[in-house]
């Protein structure tokens, strides 16, 4: 989910080969000179048999857990002063495409309602029960091809004509221009494919830069391409991580291998009880309390949320060393951290500043705070979200807690969201409780008023949890409580009208999930008077203060 501070991008942590609409809202208006490249260093792995020169100035960009084609990622160093910094971060990709032959036409046997000879049996006794041809159904071709891989996977961009390069090691090499289809953005934007191929793999290169850089930067990708030596991969051994997982009573340990297997040099991990933490930041303070607080955090969610079942899911946190790395790793534009529910990963990154003088890591944990909300309320609802005032106004309810001494002192005012909503309701431009309650997240993440919805959802949490006169109402204090128990409950009930196949495909959820959120909303709200719960909402965040930064 997107976080504070973001406009929603669906499933937040996906990210294509190569997320160009980031970078370029980010970058677009800085200067383009670029740093000196440096020369260049060997990279080995033996686990995918790949040894070639790397571009010191190119550093290692970790690669989302559920990536399925690329191996290795690199992007050019960003240097510190912001005059020296390009307008588009250069990036190189190795992508491995093992070779499948392509299947022939379907004529049955995949279909349980099949018989012998690929016919259907109508089960019509009208019929007689006679059986009708089987209609053929293609299946949709792997990707077995570099040329499959750009359409498929790279679907902003277009392959040239390719052009032969020097065989090496039994691989026959191809180059190609890579173009980007946008019209605005064709002549900006260029890359380059470099492809080794035999008869098990192909391997290719992929560099993409902004098009001022490109003759400089297309001479890297294919140095590195040219002396690119191969060997057959090894396979990486995971006993010694298996044998310092088996000392610990850490749950999930094959998750947590995963992991580790897959940090880029320069990261680390660390275990809690529910987590791994990888990060890239210099900062241990940081990553002590990152640890502390996560733990503590998920002890109130499961106070006040209880979970459908046991949990035993075990997620990523990854904290990024500054907001440009994470951009490139994949975060959104205009957000500060997101959870992804497929990867089960919660990414952020080290938001520290300086505030008079002093360090100041508040923003981080405003981050963290939200987003782990966010990744323990996916399963405590057995992974259903809720509706976005519920989910994203109780991530920024959370955003508020104070943790001192090992424990959650306080939940205060968020300082992202106060003057917004105050804004809002002095200019009577907020979204009636009526309505909002109700929106599905297309209409929360509307770009019109998403800014105003997610302080909204953040200040009705608040008075929900926080009122005094609340708390005095029975009809009003019970809302939250309401809500959740009967989305759970209402969801588990409707899944169990699903085929066990059903149920594990999203799609085939959707339905349940819709019926349980309406449930929700309609049982929470059942003996609400809208006009008079929301006038008392206006007059309390009206005289609430903010925060002091």
């Amino acid at each position: 989910m997107p976080s504070s501070r973001s406009l929603p991008a669906g499933r937040a942590a996906a990210r294509s080969a190569f997320a160009l609409a980031a970078w370029l809202s980010l970058a677009a208006t800085l200067p383009a000179a670029p740093p000196v490249q440096g020369g260049y260093t060997t990279d080995k792995f033996r686990e995918l048999g790949l040894a070639f020169p790397r571009a010191r100035d190119y550093e290692a960009i970790p690669l989302q857990p559920d990536e399925k084609w690329i191996v290795l990622q690199y992007a050019e160093k960003i240097p510190k002063e912001e005059d020296k910094q390009r307008a588009l971060r250069p990036e190189m990709s190795f992508v491995w495409i093992d070779y499948v032959e392509d299947p022939a036409l379907r004529t049955g046997g995949g279909d349980p309602g099949l018989g012998a000879g690929g016919t259907r049996d109508t089960g019509d006794p009208a019929s007689g029960g006679e059986a009708q041809p089987a209609e053929k159904t293609p299946t949709e071709p792997p990707i077995n091809t570099i040329e499959r891989y750009v359409e498929r996977e790279m679907t902003k961009w277009s392959l040239g004509s390719s052009v032969e390069a020097k065989a090496r090691e039994g691989y026959q090499g191809r180059e190609f221009p890579l173009v980007f289809k946008d019209p605005k953005l064709k002549k900006r934007v260029l890359g380059r494919v470099f492809a080794y191929a035999n008869s098990r793999r192909t391997i290719a290169i992929i560099g993409y830069c902004a098009s001022e850089d490109f003759d400089k930067q297309s001479k890297i990708w294919r140095h590195t391409f040219e002396l690119l030596n191969f060997s057959e991969p090894e396979e990486q051994s995971t006993e010694k991580l298996e044998r310092m997982y088996a000392r610990t009573p850490y749950i999930d340990p094959a998750f947590r291998i995963a992991a580790r297997k897959k940090l880029v040099r320069g990261w680390k991990a660390e275990d809690t009880d529910n987590f791994i933490v990888v990060y890239n930041t210099p900062d241990e303070p940081l990553m002590r309390k990152v640890c502390r607080d996560i733990e503590l955090l998920r002890g109130e969610y499961m106070r006040l949320f209880p979970p459908v079942g046991k949990l035993e899911a075990v997620s990523t946190v990854r904290i990024c060393k500054s907001e440009d790395e994470y951009h490139t790793y994949g975060g959104p534009p205009r957000s500060a951290g997101y959870w992804n529910w497929a990867a089960e990963e919660l990414v952020l990154y080290d938001a520290e500043k300086l505030v008079k003088k002093r360090q100041d890591d508040s923003d981080t944990f405003i981050i963290l705070y939200h987003e782990a909300f966010h990744q323990y309320i996916h399963y405590s609802t057995g992974e259903l979200p809720p509706h976005s005032w519920f989910n994203e106004g109780h991530g920024d309810y959370f955003s508020g807690a104070q943790v001192r001494d090992g424990k959650v002192r306080s939940i205060g005012v968020n300082p992202w969201r106060i003057h917004t909503i105050q804004r809002a309701i002095a200019n009577r431009d907020f979204v009636s409780w009526k309505d909002i309650v109700k929106f599905e997240q297309p209409q929360y993440y509307d770009p019109s008023i998403v800014g105003v919805c997610y302080a909204q959802g953040w200040s009705m949490i608040y008075f929900l949890r926080t009122a005094k006169e609340v708390a005095s109402r029975p009809e009003w204090a019970k809302i939250l409580p309401t809500y959740f128990d009967t989305l759970k409950d209402t969801y588990q009930g409707e899944l169990e009208k699903l085929s066990p196949e059903a149920r594990k495909d999203a799609k085939a959820r959707a339905p349940a999930g819709l019926a349980a959120r309406n449930a929700a909303v309609t049982a929470a709200f059942l003996d609400v008077d809208f006009d008079e719960i929301e006038a008392r909402w206006e007059e309390y965040v009206r005289a609430l203060k903010p925060p002091k930064r």
